[in-house]
């Protein structure tokens, strides 16, 4: 009663605030040393680092140095707050030997750089940059761009049919009947038509020039992009649905890169076969083998896991009971976990992947045989299902080097605490938690789906194709300017980081280890 009476009439009297804040620091010393025994042992174990392994092997190249980058004190996910919880602030003793171990931290040789970086300075121009390219000005031309994009993406696909029905013999190169030519040019245009369209479009790219005051003008808004079944044909005719995909990569993934919570962190999900006793030629191969089956056993699956766990929060939030048929937790679902849940009673998570799956697969190994049969019989028929098959596995391994490679390998940081979006923090995790491949020209980033600005993208997600073909150099050159590391190399050598990550031969670098 003392102690709430005397903060009452500190906090009410005309005492100088610096007295206030005098007596809450000295009341809060005083119980963490009458509870210290309690507080000591809960934040020993909430601090524990899940990576300690990892620091053995990276010990000879440490050095440690006075931090003077201005950097936040990061919060693992095991000491994260909730609303409901209470704990006692972590207040320092005013003790030299205290004070000098929170200033240092220790930096490996991979981690030299941040030992004078200037991380509020090298933000403010990228700001400058991101204002500059949030210009109405560059609007019409986005736009424009845009179409042109989606025009030569149609023009791959109609193409392809062209070739595989009315010009057969074009298709000089056949695999078990299938018409290789067609099949190419058919999965680089549903390649193109998710990476580049569908991606930027439902990522907001160009919602500013879709809209005129608070009406929406134009298709390309993302929130009538590919909405509902008919919009889904026209716009977004692949494996995944627009509404799972838009949950789990354009909230968890884009801003949680690299932490636990995000789903597409390869580290993590391939754990089992990095940590597992499987021979390592073996492990080349299963790589090998998702490569060209990833979007439909994995990335669908998952999505679809992501949507219904959204779902679930959402319900409870309400008081409502909630309904998530995925049951593998923190790890990814796909296929094969569906069809285990299937076998022991649970068939809510394969009917939904059906449904996810129906109209994708009912258009491209239905429908498109059908009119094959309609042109040239039986014949043609098994001829256009073998050929939209083949462009099936074309456009997984296509997707696969420009998608997978993103966000991996050992010169790529992952992280194990949380940051706040459009913070400095993350405009720095987009950059060195990035690779971008071989940038410039409309041809060459077509064929790498726009995902060769993936720096530029996680730092500025809602804005448009041409954005960061004009911000991609400067934002290189104020990352060279202040010695951040930008990572940028050919798709292919990223092949290799990614699938030696996959199989357990290379580690990603940990930000909170001081690589």
């Amino acid at each position: 009663f003392s102690l709430h009476l005397s903060l009452h009439f500190l906090r009410t009297s005309s005492t100088s605030p610096s007295l206030y804040s005098v007596y809450l620091y000295t009341q809060m010393i005083a119980i963490q040393r009458t509870s210290a025994s309690l507080v000591g042992a809960t934040t020993t174990g909430a601090r524990s680092s899940p990576a300690t392994s990892r620091k053995n092997h990276r010990a000879a190249a440490a050095s440690t140095v006075t931090r003077r980058d201005g950097m936040r004190s990061h919060v693992t996910s095991m000491e994260r707050r909730t609303k409901n919880s209470f704990r006692l602030p972590a207040i320092a003793m005013p003790s030299p030997e205290v004070n000098e171990r929170m200033q240092t931290m220790t930096y490996n040789e991979t981690g030299k750089w941040r030992e004078n970086f200037d991380l509020a300075g090298w933000a403010k121009e990228i700001r400058e940059v991101e204002k500059e390219q949030r210009s109405d000005k560059y609007h019409e031309e986005d736009v424009k761009h845009l179409k042109k994009i989606l025009g030569w993406a149609n023009m791959c696909y109609y193409g392809g049919l062209g070739v595989m029905f009315l010009l057969p013999q074009l298709g000089v190169a056949q695999a078990f009947g299938a018409n290789v030519l067609g099949a190419f040019m058919m999965s680089t245009a549903i390649c193109a038509r998710w990476t580049m369209v569908g991606h930027h479009v439902c990522h907001g790219g160009y919602n500013a020039a879709m809209t005129e005051g608070n009406e929406i003008k134009g298709r390309f808004h993302r929130r009538k992009f590919a909405r509902g079944p008919w919009n889904r044909i026209i716009d977004w005719m692949d494996w995944m649905m627009p509404e799972a995909w838009d949950v789990e990569h354009n909230h968890l993934h884009h801003y949680q890169l690299g932490e636990d919570a995000d789903p597409d962190l390869v580290e993590r999900n391939m754990k089992t076969t990095r940590e597992g006793p499987m021979p390592m030629w073996a492990r080349y191969m299963q790589v090998a083998a998702l490569s060209v089956i990833w979007k439909w056993f994995y990335y669908a699956p998952n999505t679809m896991k992501e949507l219904f766990a959204r779902r679930a929060r959402e319900a409870e939030k309400r008081g409502e009971e909630s309904y998530q048929p995925y049951t593998t937790g923190s790890m990814p679902s796909t296929v094969l976990t569906t069809v285990q849940s299937a076998f022991q009673g649970n068939f809510g998570a394969i009917i939904e992947t059906a449904k996810c799956f129906a109209p994708y697969a009912t258009f491209q190994f239905g429908v498109l045989p059908a009119v094959g049969y309609a042109i040239g019989g039986a014949q043609m028929a098994m001829a256009t299902l073998a050929t939209t098959l083949l462009a099936d596995l074309f456009t997984n391994l296509h997707s696969f080097i420009v998608i997978a490679t993103n966000h991996v390998g050992d010169d790529i940081y992952r992280f194990e605490s949380e940051t706040k979006p459009r913070t400095d923090d993350f405009y720095m995790r987009a950059v060195i938690g990035s690779a971008n491949f071989r940038t410039g020209g409309d041809v060459n980033d077509f064929m790498h789906g726009w995902l060769n600005y993936q720096i530029e993208h996680h730092m500025w997600p809602d804005m448009s194709m041409r954005c960061y073909q004009r911000a991609q150099p400067k934002v290189k050159a104020i990352c060279e300017k202040y010695g951040m590391p930008y990572v940028q190399e050919n798709v292919f050598k990223r092949v290799g980081q990614l699938v030696d990550v996959m199989v357990g031969k290379r580690t990603m670098l940990v930000w909170e280890n001081g690589d």
